[in-house]
């Protein structure tokens, strides 16, 4: 981006997503490293029972929340935009053997999904890689598909952490896909905005042993400690 230019916004920072990205984050997975272990005990924290339930998986990757809903029997289906993606996320639910998960090219502003069709929208490491008006589309689209009372599952880097800090110091390097870091107050605004009631939000830990002990004792506290943004927000029985 050129200084003083417009500021970047998703479709900007997609090339960022490539076959070694989805690669790499499929090794993680398969091997289940402790990042990765860390990732999904966070996330499943947060999402409500979903055995046969409908989840749709925005931004899904290579599949890892689309997979383990449906390993938990759900009816999942995995959207992403990149067209590396979608190749590594069936391999990888192959490899996995499971079933009842399928995966489609599409993006999340932009949902290929009936109106009220979904129990359950995930949104996992995505929103940081939003502008606020692509967030706000995707938040949109979420609040179509879902059924009245239907939750959306937001989990995302928080911009206080101290790793985020050391990055905006150029001491740990960025991630120029992160074109949307936003606090919790700020998503739970947006959420607001498009229609949602906010059920939960909750700071989760890091994968780091020693910083992850401090971060669950301490983050509501200590900004400093917020590693991850979780956030459960309905659709409202009462939608139209």
């Amino acid at each position: 981006m050129k200084v003083g230019g417009p500021a970047p916004s998703a479709y900007d920072v997609a090339e960022h997503y490539d076959d070694a990205y989805y690669a790499d984050l499929a090794r993680r997975y398969t091997r289940r490293s402790r990042f990765a272990r860390r990732r999904i005990a966070n996330v499943l924290s947060l999402l409500p029972h979903v055995e046969g339930r409908r989840v749709v998986d925005i931004g899904c990757g290579m599949g890892t929340f689309t997979i383990e809903c449906a390993r938990r029997g759900a009816h999942a289906l995995g959207v992403d935009p990149a067209p590396a993606a979608l190749p590594a996320a069936r391999r990888v639910a192959e490899g996995e053997g499971v079933r009842n998960a399928w995966f489609a090219r599409a993006d999340g502003a932009r949902l290929p999904l009936a109106d009220r069709s979904m129990d359950v929208a995930l949104a996992a490491d995505v929103t940081e890689h939003l502008d606020d008006h692509t967030l706000a589309a995707v938040l949109g689209e979420a609040g179509r598909v879902l059924r009245p009372g239907g939750a959306l599952v937001v989990y995302t880097p928080s911009p206080t952490h101290l790793f985020e800090r050391l990055r905006e110091s150029r001491l740990l390097r960025a991630d120029p896909s992160h074109i949307g870091l936003r606090p919790a107050e700020e998503l739970a605004a947006a959420l607001r905005r498009a229609g949602f009631e906010v059920e939960r939000v909750a700071f989760l830990p890091s994968h780091v042993p020693l910083l992850s002990a401090l971060e669950r004792a301490l983050a509501r506290r200590v900004p400093l400690l917020r590693r991850r943004i979780g956030i459960v927000a309905l659709r409202p029985s009462s939608a139209s």
